[in-house]
């Protein structure tokens, strides 16, 4: 009874305790208190009865016993106090059913990753990160639809737990899809993971290019979901979709420029020159920073965007075919994601590369760079604040003298929210932020040579051409299967047709024939 005590202690203080309002599957999350909330579930429920018959999770008992946010997504203003008491009961035996405070990356089978067939991938123009579900790469199987339940969850909870404030946007990715990949149960699953388990979690859900074969499924879908609900789904094509999401945020395939082609890269194979370097590695200020102006100097005389475009968020990733990467964080899109890659030129021209710092959010945010190495490197600039809707691209210089001493060398970007750009103010925020509130990804450095790197490049671009043209002409080949049985059928039915009506000409025909038998039986001498 411990956890009701605690909330029944909490009442008289949370009688005026209000929140913001959430968009969820109805109008508004209205401000009523998390403990009326609480008064009603526990009167409803005996949650140390859940917990002993391991119904109920002792972790998130603790959590609605002290989390307000949470508490309060599942009040909605069309809906008593009990209704949503009975939502959180079900949400709370979900937990612990899939054991969702579990939920690990490493729990889950490669090919559930490898297939490629959910992962996050850039913002709308409200800054929403983009859940997609590539329906086509989905097959139905009975077999498999927990564990795919669980991926799911997992991704839902990750998103949740990082910023339990912000809204996501579910883009339903149904182009080249079959009814083969039409799984009813599945979509059912998701709806309810929305309604029910994270109600303000969905912002709204973008199905692109619905092949008509799909009405049906739709209607019956439709019949499932409040008019509110329905009011969250946008049905798109290529010439709509930019509506919601700038074309650089976009796929090729959906009429964007991100060159988008996803690749799983295992924990283990991610981050292990990281981990080595956990706690013994020590970041300290470049030497060498920004010129006077504040401008980067760049070998061209003036600044020039990055093309790196295709990222890697968490522990999934997006990453270019043959080109470069991004990985994509909290606060900050950096490009590239794992290393700099410093090119070695015999001419003995100064050896740099880039780093691209994107703001989708709408505040700015301040970044530093630091090195493990400052006496080797120039770094221009190696600190400032990028805008809101900006692109900051830092060069890395190679000092001479230091190219083949580099490859245990790593540099460490840091961004953190700020409201102001005074570098007085920002060195002070620097030494007093918390840690936690400080955004981190680590980049390592590899050398190479401009002969090599022009093979390198030339051979992966050949590489990828060829497994593109290998993937059509599978495709092509696969389509032209099916036509062709198809055909077979058709002509099988037609001969069957074909050989009924036959037989029934055949039979009209000799029933209309006379019997000559009976004709000489009534002539003169027939006996004869």
């Amino acid at each position: 009874m411990r956890c009701e005590s605690m909330a029944r202690a909490k009442l008289s203080v949370l009688e005026q305790d209000t929140i913001g309002q959430h968009v969820i599957d109805g109008p508004f999350v209205h401000s009523s208190n998390a403990g009326k909330l609480r008064k009603v579930f526990y009167d409803k429920y005996n949650v140390t009865d859940f917990v002993e018959k391991n119904l109920y999770d002792q972790r998130d008992v603790d959590n609605v016993a002290s989390n307000d946010l949470y508490v309060r997504q599942f009040i909605r203003d069309f809906e008593t106090l009990e209704e949503a008491a009975n939502r959180l009961h079900e949400t709370m035996k979900w937990r612990k059913e899939l054991e969702i405070n579990d939920l690990r990356e490493t729990m889950f089978d490669r090919w559930i990753f490898d297939v490629g067939a959910i992962f996050w991938c850039n913002h709308d123009k409200d800054g929403r990160r983009v859940l997609i579900i590539r329906v086509k790469l989905h097959k139905k199987d009975t077999e498999k639809l927990h564990g795919v339940k669980k991926f799911f969850a997992y991704h839902l909870e990750a998103i949740y737990k990082e910023e339990p404030t912000k809204e996501i946007v579910m883009l339903f990715d149904m182009s080249e899809a079959g009814l083969s990949n039409l799984d009813m149960e599945l979509i059912k699953y998701v709806i309810t993971c929305f309604k029910v388990y994270y109600p303000v979690l969905l912002g709204y859900m973008l199905v692109y290019e619905m092949p008509w074969l799909f009405n049906a499924a739709w209607k019956i879908i439709k019949a499932w979901l409040s008019p509110q609900a329905i009011k969250k789904i946008k049905f798109v094509g290529k010439s709509d979709i930019q509506e919601y999401i700038n074309k650089d945020q976009l796929m090729e395939h959906m009429g964007g420029t991100d060159k988008f082609v996803f690749k799983y890269i295992p924990p283990d194979e991610r981050g292990e020159d990281e981990n080595k370097l956990k706690k013994r590695v020590t970041f300290a200020e470049s030497a060498k920073t920004t010129d006077g102006d504040g401008s980067p100097d760049t070998p061209h005389g003036k600044s020039s965007l990055s093309t790196r475009k295709i990222g890697i968020r968490g522990t999934t990733g997006k990453m270019d075919s043959g080109a470069d990467n991004s990985f994509i964080g909290r606060l900050l899109t950096i490009s590239p994601a794992e290393e700099l890659e410093f090119i070695i030129d015999e001419s003995g021209k100064e050896a740099y590369d880039t780093i691209s710092l994107k703001n989708t959010l709408p505040y700015p945010i301040a970044y530093k760079v630091k090195t493990t190495s400052p006496e080797k490197y120039k770094v221009r600039p190696c600190f400032g604040v990028a805008k809101p809707g900006s692109t900051v691209v830092v060069y890395v210089y190679l000092q001479q003298g230091f190219e083949n001493t580099i490859c245990k060398d790593r540099f460490l970007v840091m961004a953190m929210e700020v409201t102001t750009d005074s570098q007085e103010k920002l060195a002070e925020l620097w030494k007093t932020i918390p840690k936690e509130n400080v955004m981190e990804h680590k980049l390592r450095c590899v050398q190479s040579t401009k002969t090599l790197q022009g093979q390198n490049a030339g051979a992966s671009s050949n590489s990828d051409e060829n497994v593109q043209t290998l993937s059509q002409k599978v495709d092509d080949l696969m389509v032209s299967t099916r036509q062709t049985q198809w055909m077979l059928k058709a002509l099988g039915a037609l001969q069957l047709v074909i050989m009924f009506m036959l037989f029934v000409v055949l039979f009209l025909h000799y029933q209309s024939q006379p019997d000559s038998r009976a004709n000489y039986s009534s002539c003169p001498g027939a006996m004869w």
